[in-house]
């Protein structure tokens, strides 16, 4: 079975790999970083580039873990994301989340929330 990831490079993608990890190190998993930038990923801050991925990759090879790295680009994260779950099999999808105002919610959305309402198999949502 496949862990899936949603990843920022941030803190909140950060406790989402840190979870994924201890959970891939006990039952075995495959983890799938799944890292979707919107349509200019060079100007987008949630899409990891060069030395993060570098660092990602040698990181999760230290740790043992069995893992790959998905990057695309998409207008719809949440979408994105839970497609590249389904391709790869994954039996949970897990992501940090981050508190909002309600009003924040209402302006931009939430890809937490269209994630957790949309899998088809159970998402783990994580603090730092």
């Amino acid at each position: 079975m496949t862990i899936a990831v949603a990843y920022r490079p941030d803190e909140f993608g950060r406790a989402a790999l840190d979870w994924a990890v201890a959970q891939s190190k006990t039952s075995g998993e495959k983890i799938v970083l799944i890292n979707i930038g919107r349509t200019e990923p060079r100007l987008d801050t949630g899409f990891a580039r060069g030395n993060h991925v570098q660092s990602l990759e040698e990181q999760l090879r230290s740790q043992g873990v069995e893992y790959e790295i998905r990057q695309s680009v998409g207008e719809n994260v949440a979408d994105a994301v839970l497609f590249e779950a389904e391709q790869c099999g994954a039996s949970a999808v897990v992501m940090g989340i981050r508190r909002r105002s309600p009003v924040g919610k209402i302006l931009m959305g939430s890809v937490a929330q269209q994630i957790l309402l949309d899998a088809s198999v159970p998402v783990v949502a994580v603090k730092p």
